[in-house]
């Protein structure tokens, strides 16, 4: 069942909000813009007025409700429980409603709902490389799709599962070597990997206010998927799993793991021989892993693996870094504002590596840490490195 949220069946969602102000302290959009339309509070309240019908769903209401990330923090802190992040996303849907066919709606409804057609076309590659190479500072080579077999089988043993490899949009365009460290790693370790040709996993569409799209993305996903007999579907992206899990995509018989929570819960991997260089790492737990997934830590769980690595604390711990997706498009200052303050953070701590879980968080620590020499990486890369493996 979906666990998306309708204003008007769940109107005690918005009753139980006591306005305490507890969630203004963990909301990083609000520390950096500092009023009050951007707090989750006010967000929520906003949201009860759209409902009564009280205010128009307008260009006004739609620009307060993309001040958020959708990180979860505020939802993690409420002290009645509310599911801000979702309750949020399904005010969004009722400016999506009222205003359908704005021209930027139209383009990302084409882009998320049609990507994997679009991503056959080259002038589509190109205009993403034309995107990522000036601002986000990646160089993408050919989509990882297009350089990954659909059934992956391992060499000279028999498969002790048969894994679904969920290739999120972000990973698949703009961080392809992500997705082969993937599939190489699960294949090392004996998984036979199924890579479809599937579709987005729907959460941009669903944060967008399409949540109609978003389910239909996700129903045929799971059509897909559930054609192959697996015996579990993993993916590399902390937003995907967050997403595909809490909507119920694989229920009992396929369950979902990000690629960190299935190598320390399922696989439970030998020690690779490689000793890497430059070992001083620090471990972002993405946003949608600690408070969606509620696995923070589980990155540093199965880093502690690797020889060489010598994990290092960010003072303060894991923080939003202000990526969210398209959120970093829409407010370009608000987002560089919230990765300054954490990127100084992650400097300090002496990491010459970060390692994460999420493609968003990957370009956008990527922007601030850049300059300063620190890599960003995918635990997957770190155990393909270690365990020596090629091709």
């Amino acid at each position: 069942m979906s666990a998306s949220i309708k204003l008007d069946a769940k109107e005690e969602y918005l009753k139980k909000c006591v306005r305490c102000g507890q969630c203004r302290y963990v909301c990083p959009v609000l520390a950096e813009a500092g009023r009050e339309p951007a707090s989750p509070r006010g967000k929520v309240y906003l949201a009860g007025l759209l409902q009564k019908g009280e205010i128009s769903p307008g260009r006004q209401a739609e620009r307060i409700l993309s001040l958020c990330l959708t990180c979860g923090a505020c939802a993690a802190e409420c002290p009645s429980g509310l599911p801000v992040d979702r309750i949020i996303k399904a005010a969004r849907a009722l400016t999506a409603e009222a205003r359908p066919y704005s021209p930027h709606r139209l383009i990302f409804r084409q882009i998320f709902a049609r990507q994997h057609l679009l991503g056959s076309f080259p002038a589509f590659a190109a205009a993403l490389k034309k995107l990522a190479d000036p601002w986000l500072g990646l160089a993408p080579g050919k989509p990882a799709r297009s350089r990954i077999p659909v059934i992956s089988v391992p060499e000279n043993r028999k498969p002790r599962l048969k894994v679904g490899y969920f290739l999120g949009c972000a990973t698949n365009h703009l961080l392809p070597e992500v997705a082969l460290s993937t599939v190489r790693v699960l294949r090392h370790l004996g998984c036979e990997v199924i890579t479809p040709p599937s579709h987005c996993c729907g959460l941009p569409l669903e944060t967008a206010g399409e949540r109609d799209l978003a389910r239909r993305l996700l129903d045929e996903n799971r059509r897909i998927f559930g054609s192959f007999g697996l015996d579990a579907v993993v993916t590399d992206c902390s937003s995907c799993s967050h997403h595909l899990t809490e909507n119920g995509f694989g229920l009992h018989s396929q369950p979902v793991y990000e690629f960190s929570e299935f190598l320390a819960g399922v696989l439970n991997p030998p020690r690779p021989s490689r000793e890497l260089e430059g070992g001083a790492v620090a471990c972002h737990d993405p946003c949608h892993l600690r408070y969606g997934r509620k696995l923070g830590g589980r990155i540093l769980q199965v880093l502690d693996l690797i020889p060489g690595i010598a994990p290092v604390e960010i003072p303060g711990g894991s923080a939003c870094c202000g990526g969210g997706g398209t959120f970093s498009l829409k407010h370009r200052a608000l987002s560089a504002g919230i990765l300054g303050r954490y990127a100084a953070r992650i400097k300090s701590s002496g990491a010459q590596r970060v390692a994460t879980a999420c493609p968003s968080c990957t370009i956008q620590l990527d922007r601030g840490l850049k300059a300063s020499g620190i890599s960003v990486c995918h635990p997957a890369q770190l155990f393909y490195a270690s365990y020596g493996l090629s091709g």
